[in-house]
């Protein structure tokens, strides 16, 4: 065994892919000529690890023909694909030919969209072929065709063409949108969460639909013992034989010339290749989903069942999620509980925050402050968004995605305007985006702005340019928003390294429709991810002091009414509501409603200042020691009467 630049060459192995390339590169450069691609070694031979090559160094001087792949991160350089560069690197110990299949001349948009597919080892081999079929049945209903490639292991992937070549993001956005109602209609079948052991057998990727983020090519040979092959085939053919790795390298070329073999890529006809990307994506058929896209169906569901701040265990969230109809009744205990278990450990490993945490008696809650207090049962709705609210964040959506960057900055910097901020769109090469100023007075700040539109990458969103503006600007924070971004452990860091907040299109939306203020979204601007602070945001307003201090106002109410009445009749010895004693009344009261909470003396202090407001005018105070007669028992008296007008 010889090495050449560090990569172990065996010239047994080095002859046998040279004669399986010399068949199968030309097929690979009919589909896909003048793309850029990387490729994989064996440095340790068969058994040991896979090492994957690309882009090229930035040193090296190409002795063929290479292409220029603008990033974020700046411009990488990777081999422009032919059966002469692929044959090349073979001498080199190359076995794997892979890549994001990009336009050829145009590597930021997609010729072909991907949904790959791996099954659970040990996993029958039938629910693979049962899992494309449900994909492409799904993809027939958006009117899309596509074409099934089994990876030579255990996994497939099924190809989607797109004439018109859309933006990556657009790409991901759609098939994840697909893959999520997959897993929401057949959870028992499909997982989006990685590392699912003993849950569905199948785990549906879309993430290497993104520049850079390369996979398996067809008729690739794979770096694993025996060689097998990417093999494509049209979904009406049998597939049994390519689950079991039963084409490889070597009997490769007898199956190409069996009778019904061939290129599938190739048999395909004119409507195929000519298919463009759908106007409008599909949307998750639960609301759950819609407002939770970045977990799969166990986790959306529980986070669900846990809004209302109570710990339960894995069994009750099933058999609440079951009578929500949040997942069908295939879904087993076992697999509740070690999907959220997963959950946890994946959020905590990538740097994030997880939605929610495991008590020490193994019950799960949302991961916020526990709310031992009691529900409310009237809780009032927020009024829906104004027509001008409404059309800002439609406007959001529709500017993301139209291609010009210059009005998804614009209306970002209108979003935050509409926020409390005082918001200016620069733009150019030498400034931010926008800056904005909160309107708080004395406790005002300053944002930079750094927007990504659609076109641009998310995957690896070029944290540094959000955070370059900030001392020239005089910010306080830095604002990176875009309509997603990746949750790997690379970006938390960065974000962190450089003090800038990610925010997305969904964050600046939600906050628009609880009409949210400059000082609360304050924390929002933290180093990291918006959406975590987001969700602190949320449980305040639905479970923090609010909530708490109406509850007290409520108690103070019921008991204090009742206790002046029970000395109906004896005004000179009935007892003065002080605080101390409303304490006890109130604590009391909470204790009858079943509740395990206390009231503070802030809260109690707060309810009555709430109380004695004129708008309510529910207790008067005595100005001699501030203890208070309820004058009001009517229920609904928390909330300001209607005006009236004045004569």
């Amino acid at each position: 065994m010889q090495t050449i630049d560090s990569v172990a060459i065996d010239p047994p192995r080095v002859e046998r892919l040279r004669s399986y390339y010399a068949v199968a590169a030309p097929l690979i450069e009919r589909h896909f000529a003048g793309i850029p691609f990387t490729w994989s070694t064996l440095p340790a031979g068969v058994d040991g690890p896979v090492l994957y090559h690309g882009p090229l160094a930035g040193r090296t001087r190409p002795k063929a023909p290479v292409v220029d792949v603008a990033t974020p991160s700046g411009v990488h350089r990777y081999p422009k694909l032919s059966a002469e560069r692929i044959l090349g690197l073979v001498e080199h110990g190359a076995v794997e030919v892979l890549s994001w299949t990009p336009v050829p001349g145009d590597p930021s948009r997609a010729r072909f969209g991907r949904i790959l597919l791996s099954a659970r080892g040990g996993a029958d081999p039938a629910l693979l072929l049962d899992g494309c079929a449900q994909i492409e049945t799904e993809l027939r209903q958006t009117g899309l065709q596509s074409l099934r490639v089994y990876d030579g292991g255990s996994g497939a992937a099924i190809w989607i063409p797109f004439a018109d070549g859309p933006a990556y993001e657009c790409v991901r956005t759609f098939l994840h949108g697909l893959c999520l109602r997959l897993a929401q209609r057949a959870p028992a079948t499909f997982t989006l969460e990685p590392n699912s052991h003993g849950g569905p057998p199948l785990h549906l990727h879309v993430q290497s639909n993104a520049v850079g983020r390369f996979s398996i090519l067809p008729f690739s040979a794979r770096a694993s013992r025996g060689f097998p092959v990417a093999i494509p085939m049209p979904q009406r053919d049998a597939a049994t034989p390519f689950v079991d790795r039963s084409v490889t390298i070597d009997s490769f070329e007898s199956w190409l010339n069996g009778a019904g073999n061939g290129d599938a890529f190739a048999r395909r006809d004119a409507a195929f290749w000519a298919q463009t990307f759908p106007a409008v994506s599909p949307k998750p058929a639960n609301a759950v989903f819609a407002a939770v896209k970045s977990h799969g169906p166990i986790v959306s569901a529980a986070i669900e069942v846990l809004q209302d701040g109570r710990s339960r265990d894995a069994g009750t969230i099933l058999a609440l999620a079951l009578e929500r109809r949040l997942l069908d009744a295939s879904v087993t205990r076992k697999y509740v509980y070690t999907s959220l278990i997963e959950y946890i450990a994946r959020a905590n490993g990538n740097g994030r925050k997880p939605a929610f945490v495991q008590n020490a008696d193994h019950s799960f809650r949302l991961n916020e402050p526990p709310d031992d207090w009691p529900g409310l049962d009237d809780e009032p709705s927020p009024a829906p968004p104004s027509k001008a609210v409404q059309a800002l964040i439609d406007r959001l959506s529709s500017t993301a995605e139209a291609g010009d960057p210059a009005a998804f900055e614009a209306a970002v910097c209108d979003a935050f305007d509409a926020l409390g901020f005082a918001a200016v769109h620069v733009g150019g090469q030498k400034a931010p985006d926008g800056y904005a100023d909160a309107l708080l007075g004395p406790r005002g700040y300053r944002i930079t702005i750094e927007c990504k539109s659609a076109g641009e990458g998310v995957n690896d969103p070029g944290v540094f340019e959000a955070s370059k503006f900030r001392d020239s600007y005089r910010a306080r924070y830095c604002a990176l928003v875009g309509r997603a971004f990746s949750g790997e452990i690379e970006v938390v860091k960065e974000l962190h390294n450089h003090g800038v907040s990610a925010w997305t299109i969904d964050d600046l939306q939600t906050l628009l429709r609880i009409a949210a203020g400059a000082l609360e979204i304050e924390p929002l601007f933290t180093p990291g991810f918006a959406a975590e602070a987001l969700d602190d945001l949320l449980w305040e307003r639905r479970h923090g002091r609010a909530k708490r201090v109406r509850i007290v106002a409520e108690s103070i109410l019921r008991a204090g009414w009742a206790t002046q009445a029970s000395y109906a009749g004896q005004a000179g010895d009935a007892p003065r509501l002080t605080e101390d004693a409303l304490m006890l009344l109130v604590d009391q009261d909470l204790a009858a409603q079943g509740s395990r909470a206390a009231c503070s003396r802030d809260d109690v202090r707060a309810a009555l200042d709430y109380l004695a407001n004129p708008l309510v005018a529910a207790i008067e105070r005595d100005p001699s020691d501030g203890s208070a007669v309820v004058t009001r028992h009517a229920a609904g008296c928390l909330y300001p009467p209607p005006a009236t007008k004045l004569r």
